[in-house]
């Protein structure tokens, strides 16, 4: 299965990513408000085992399809705020572009499309291969092993 042709834009960065060209791996992290902590942890965690940016991405994509048009700037304000506040977790030189990206997804088109349904109090993740084709998707309560499993599978693929 190919990953969705679809390219996410860095509210605050800019930086863009196509799922199906992203080059690297990719790993696509999908929280929900009961799983925020959850996410953050798991990210930290992987990016100890992968720390080299350029042979990795980790994304959080942020579901906003919900907010009105009207209320998008105060999204976008709360996602550049989240972002301030984790880039000054990060060691000294390690750019914040590359450490930290977060993609609203203002259609909510890219969890369904990956075969993530509703996550309530799950964690979900989808592992793109640099080739576009995904690895595999997990919700549940063990991300991290199932994430490196996923990413070994990926790599396996180029």
């Amino acid at each position: 299965m190919q990953a969705p042709d679809v390219t996410l834009k860095s509210v605050v960065s800019g930086r863009a990513i196509n799922l199906r060209k992203a080059g690297v791996p990719l790993v696509l992290v999908f929280a929900t408000q009961a799983t925020t902590e959850m996410a953050s942890t798991f990210r930290t965690s992987l990016r100890e085992k992968y720390p080299d940016p350029g042979k990795l991405t980790i994304a959080s994509v942020v579901d906003v399809h919900a907010v009105p048009r009207l209320k998008r700037k105060m999204a976008e304000g709360a996602l550049t705020t989240r972002y301030k506040e984790v880039s000054g977790r990060l060691a000294p030189g390690q750019e914040p572009r590359d450490y930290i990206v977060m993609l609203p997804d203002w259609k909510g088109e890219v969890a369904p499309a990956l075969g993530l349904g509703e996550l309530a109090d799950q964690l979900g993740i989808a592992v793109v291969a640099a080739d576009g084709s995904v690895a595999g998707v997990y919700s549940g309560a063990d991300p991290l092993a199932a994430a490196i499993a996923l990413i070994g599978d990926a790599n396996a693929r180029t």
